[in-house]
């Protein structure tokens, strides 16, 4: 699999070519409401960040009517993994390693609201499912605790988090980057102690503690953006279509223009 598609509008095209970045949501704010949800932390989804795509090359309609404007819209064809990479060397931001990572460690450092793990996004391929198990999963494990005491040793697992949605979903042959990050910056979290621990357990485990950002952003590299595709919507009128030629003349005057082939009546 070489590429992916994003169904979108055209001012949110505008926002992606002008500002060179991708907008990731979070789990509480993507279309199916249930996908934050867990069997024992509740919306621990909150945490997760995702960027909804799929693998289709066919246009579809529900994708045309659920994520563009009365097919007023547009869909974006990029490479997959179209993110600028980023190298930082061991000991910079705390890191153990040397690292070549798609995230902007230097941005979120400043930023000081969240830590995150510098080998993601994922690119995972949705599962849908009937198997609760899946759709609510268990993400809280207790290695050990001290039956007359407070203090206990506990993890969290996002591995299942973000990657399963109901089979009435399966018409979206949904495909996604997905990344977690902690409720505490790399700045306030070092040098490690005991208290910082413990606070950064009460914000996972307080479930009303709202998430670090409503949505993150990935800057997107010059290469892939030079590659970009914009297929117009089917209903678009020509005002429309000039804006998108314009729009890929400034920003990406390599990128591909193409108009749907789908006949369908104007509004």
């Amino acid at each position: 699999m070489d590429y992916l598609y994003h169904y979108t509008s055209i001012e949110t095209l505008a926002l992606i070519l002008s500002n060179k970045t991708l907008c990731f949501n979070n789990l509480l704010n993507v279309d199916d409401i249930e996908e934050a949800e867990t069997s024992d932390m509740g919306k621990f989804g909150r945490f997760v960040y995702a960027s909804c795509w799929t693998n289709d090359k066919r246009e579809s309609i529900p994708l045309w009517n659920l994520y563009t404007p009365d097919m007023h819209g547009v869909r974006i064809k990029l490479p997959v993994f179209p993110f600028k990479r980023y190298s930082y060397k061991k000991g910079e931001y705390f890191l153990e390693n040397d690292v070549e990572t798609y995230i902007n460690i230097e941005k979120l450092y400043k930023e000081n609201k969240v830590s995150i793990v510098a080998n993601q996004p994922q690119l995972v391929e949705i599962e849908y499912t009937a198997d609760p198990e899946k759709l609510y999963p268990k993400v809280r494990t207790l290695s050990s605790e001290e039956s007359n005491n407070v203090n206990f040793n506990v993890s969290y697992s996002f591995k299942d988090v973000g990657k399963y949605k109901r089979k009435e979903w399966s018409f979206q042959k949904e495909w996604r980057y997905i990344y977690s990050v902690s409720p505490m910056g790399e700045k306030e979290l070092n040098p490690p102690t005991l208290e910082k621990h413990r606070e950064l357990i009460r914000r996972i485990e307080d479930r009303e503690y709202k998430p670090p950002y409503t949505r993150m952003f990935l800057e997107l590299d010059d290469n892939s953006l030079k590659n970009i595709e914009v297929l117009c919507g089917p209903r678009m009128n020509d005002a429309e279509k000039v804006v998108v030629k314009a729009l890929l003349e400034k920003y990406c005057p390599s990128g591909i223009y193409k108009e749907s082939t789908l006949k369908i009546n104007r509004k």
